[in-house]
């Protein structure tokens, strides 16, 4: 008797304990924090967005998005983008770095361009690697979800995870930013989709020198990023026109490369040098034609590093 009584306490304190542990209570997790990191003895900083369902015990998809070169920060791609809204709905967490601040202006080091990051060698691979080692410490992540995407100089560091770590980062996407890091020879070919507008002046479809100021550089054309790309990865259809129509935009494919991986290029015909279906600063014309944001996840969604 005594045993049968015993028995039924344990069982009934175990289901006690399975009803505490679930739900999860959101409450005590913070969903948003502005946070910082110390990389090559600076302090790094970033922001944090969860899904308003995050749940510690599931594996979320990470998706690193990074600022233009300027003078806002992470709050200027959060708005730009609306990633934080879209991963709400679609369950993937997001992370906004920041470029280190230097006489007022934010860039990063992708290549050839932006000052002042280029010119001082700021290590922002460094502060990528690291800052994803530790949110995979903190957050539940899957490892083999992680994604980077970056407007304009964001955009070139995007290209540049992708050539230099090809195996942490299963796909990425580029607004307005073309390829600054040589030689592109990743041992992994990562899946790339591309946006740009015909009528940006500040990093021009076609190449040539930006409108920008303080950049007295010559950016190459989309074209001959996406072509250079095309050939590293064994592609054999370059520029399928998937989708043309004068007045909106057209949609390109580079498909039957190695390991099955594709390239797309959607380029509006309006709009300028910024975020496609996004929300634009005050007096800059932008293209409602299509959605970056959404169609970055819908192709993101496709790839894992194996």
């Amino acid at each position: 008797m005594k045993k049968t009584l015993f028995l039924l306490t344990i069982i009934a304190l175990i289901a006690c304990n399975k009803q505490d542990e679930s739900p999860i209570d959101n409450q005590n997790i913070e969903m948003e924090y502005y946070e910082s990191i110390m990389v090559d003895g600076l302090e790094r900083t970033y922001f944090v967005h969860l899904p308003k369902s995050y749940n510690p015990s599931i594996s979320y998809p990470l998706i690193f998005a990074m600022h233009g070169g300027g003078l806002i920060g992470y709050e200027g791609i959060e708005g730009q983008s609306q990633l934080s809204k879209l991963s709400d709905s679609e369950n993937f967490i997001v992370v906004y770095p920041e470029g280190l601040k230097t006489l007022g202006f934010r860039t990063w080091n992708a290549g050839d361009c932006c000052p002042s990051a280029t010119s001082l060698g700021t290590d922002d691979l460094g502060f990528i690697n690291s800052l994803l080692e530790k949110l995979k410490l903190e957050l539940s992540i899957n490892s083999k979800k992680v994604y980077a995407t970056g407007f304009s100089n964001g955009g070139q560091l995007a290209y540049k995870l992708a050539n230099r770590y090809p195996t942490k980062f299963a796909a990425v996407s580029s607004v307005a930013g073309v390829l600054q890091d040589f030689p592109f020879n990743p041992s992994r070919k990562v899946p790339i989709i591309h946006f740009h507008s015909y009528q940006d002046s500040t990093a021009p479809y076609n190449g040539g020198f930006s409108d920008a100021p303080l950049i007295n550089f010559e950016f190459p054309s989309v074209d001959s990023t996406l072509s250079l790309i095309a050939t590293n990865y064994n592609c054999g259809q370059i520029k399928d026109t998937i989708y043309s129509e004068p007045n909106t935009y057209d949609f390109f494919s580079y498909s039957d490369c190695d390991n099955s991986v594709i390239l797309e290029l959607y380029v509006s015909h309006d709009g300028g040098h910024t975020w496609p279906g996004g929300q634009a600063f005050a007096n800059m014309p932008i293209t409602s034609h299509f959605n970056a944001s959404n169609l970055m996840w819908e192709f993101f969604q496709n790839y894992e590093v194996p």
